[in-house]
C-alpha cells in the first residue's frame, strides 16, 4: 500500500444509501471481538451491500456478520469514532464483494493515490475522501476538498 500521512475517509454509496467504512469496520471488529472466545488477531470484513451484510472472520475460523442497514443497529446512530485501536497489531483486511468480484480497499486507496501523485507530483495531500459506487463499478475521490477523480474498483 502506497503510505501517505493524509487523513482518510471512506464511503460506500450503494443506491440511495451511504455508509462509513471505517466505522463498519469498527462495528464488525467490535463485534468480534465481544462474540469470539479468543482474542482478534486477524479480522476480514467481507461488504456484500446486495445483502445488506458486512460478513467477517476471526482468525481464519470464527465468521459471522453485521448488519449495514438495520436500523436498530445501525452505525449512523452509534457512538463509533471511525478510529479503529487495533490491538497488538491485528492485521485486517476489508473486501467488497459485487456481482461475483472481489476488490479490497487497500487497493482502492493505492490506485487513488498513485494517480493523483502521477498528476500532481508536487503536491502533497492532507485529507483523501474515497467514495464507492459498486453499481458504478468506480470510486471517486476528493482530494483536499478540490481535487476530483475516479479510479476503477477493479483494476
Amino acid at each position: 500500500m502506497v503510505k501517505s500521512d493524509a487523513t482518510l475517509r471512506m464511503y460506500l454509496q450503494y443506491y440511495e444509501k451511504e455508509i462509513n467504512l471505517t466505522k463498519l469496520a469498527e462495528k464488525a471488529y467490535q463485534e468480534a471481538s465481544i462474540r469470539s472466545s479468543v482474542p482478534v488477531q486477524n479480522i476480514q470484513v467481507y461488504v456484500k451491500p446486495e445483502d445488506g451484510r458486512a460478513y467477517y472472520v476471526v482468525n481464519g475460523g470464527f465468521q459471522s456478520f453485521v448488519n449495514l442497514w438495520d436500523s436498530d443497529r445501525d452505525i449512523y446512530d452509534s457512538e463509533l469514532s471511525g478510529e479503529i485501536n487495533w490491538l497488538n497489531g491485528t492485521t485486517h483486511r476489508l473486501i467488497f464483494e459485487y456481482r461475483g468480484h472481489q476488490c479490497d480497499c487497500d487497493s482502492i486507496i493505492d490506485r487513488v493515490v498513485e494517480k493523483f501523485t502521477n498528476i500532481h507530483s508536487d503536491k502533497k495531500m492532507h485529507e483523501i475522501e474515497i467514495y464507492i459506487r459498486q453499481e458504478h463499478e468506480a470510486a471517486y475521490y476528493v482530494i483536499d476538498g478540490r481535487h476530483t477523480g475516479s479510479v476503477s474498483m477493479f483494476a
